[in-house]
């Protein structure tokens, strides 16, 4: 006996290394056919017949639903890109598959007929973790400074011109701060680069103890930082750049490596609306920074 064209289709479907879902437009799950690598996915044929709102956390049913609806509207193949993990799903057993949050491409289409009793799409749910995984590493080391942790130079000025767009467009205030750390050369020659690094260190984890969510650290390269910092009153930066000045000085390298105590001279230069480029932001901050120095270092300048 043959096996007519609908079975087939079916058999051929459910042989499909990534989950195919059909999910309605009030959020049922018609059918699930596919994905049966337990490396990859959760077995998740029990979810049939019953509702988003029913297995998943409303947010993240509610993120389905509108994307559901999205495609509908649409009427075209979306593509969309989102995390989940077998504990946000109710009828599933964790064992059943792979741990922990997991990253998925979905591509979603239109179903072309109402064999459901309402508008439908085939949604196509691939598992693409390794991938996401990977390239968040190489944004992490394209964009971060491997010894401070910091962003790079390259990173910061990307920032640098952000905020500077934001002051222009939408007149938000910015200050820019250059920190550079006294004596570099002396604790290097001194007590070698090992002990300099360890300086680096140690003022890249204090910055970031101290700065707020909205302040932007990177480290310029050598013994030199910068602050892009988001203004909230006239005295904001400078009061921001004392009690960095303050802490620091306090510290010592690393008992273990040097008693040498550290310091910082810091250079300040505020947004103004005769800016037309960066440049003339870190010129003067530079300039600033410099003024600091020739004054005795461990101290604050403004420009």
């Amino acid at each position: 006996m043959g096996i007519d064209n609908h079975d087939e289709h079916l058999a051929l479907i459910a042989a499909l290394p990534d989950l195919v879902f059909v999910l309605t437009e009030s959020g049922r799950y018609a059918a699930v056919f596919g994905g049966q690598s337990n490396e990859l996915y959760h077995q998740e044929h029990a979810l049939v017949g019953r509702n988003l709102f029913d297995v998943l956390p409303h947010e993240k049913a509610q993120w389905f639903s509108d994307r559901i609806l999205q495609t509908l509207t649409e009427n075209k193949l979306m593509v969309f890109d989102y995390s989940l993990s077998g504990e946000d799903v109710d009828t599933l057993e964790n064992q059943s598959g792979p741990e922990g949050l997991l990253r998925f491409e979905g591509r979603v289409t239109p179903f072309p007929t109402n064999r459901y009793g309402e508008r439908a799409v085939i949604w196509v749910a691939r598992n693409i973790t390794e991938r996401y995984q990977l390239e968040k590493q190489l944004i992490y080391h394209s964009e971060v400074d491997v010894l401070s942790k910091t962003f790079n130079r390259r990173k910061l000025f990307e920032q640098l011109e952000k905020s500077f767009y934001t002051f222009q467009r939408y007149q938000e205030r910015y200050s820019f701060i250059l920190v550079d750390i006294d004596d570099f050369k002396l604790i290097n020659d001194k007590y070698g680069h090992h002990c300099g690094d360890k300086a680096i260190q140690h003022i890249a984890s204090t910055c970031l103890s101290i700065l707020r969510r909205s302040d932007i650290l990177g480290r310029l390269g050598g013994d030199e930082f910068a602050i892009i910092h988001k203004v909230t009153d006239k005295d904001s930066a400078y009061v921001l750049a004392e009690r960095l000045r303050n802490t620091i000085s306090q510290l010592v390298i690393d008992p273990d490596c040097c008693n040498m105590k550290l310091s910082i001279s810091v250079g300040i230069s505020q947004f103004n609306s005769n800016d037309y480029t960066i440049d003339q932001i870190y010129k003067r901050a530079d300039v600033a920074l410099y003024v600091s120095k020739q004054k005795g270092k461990n101290c604050i300048s403004l420009n």
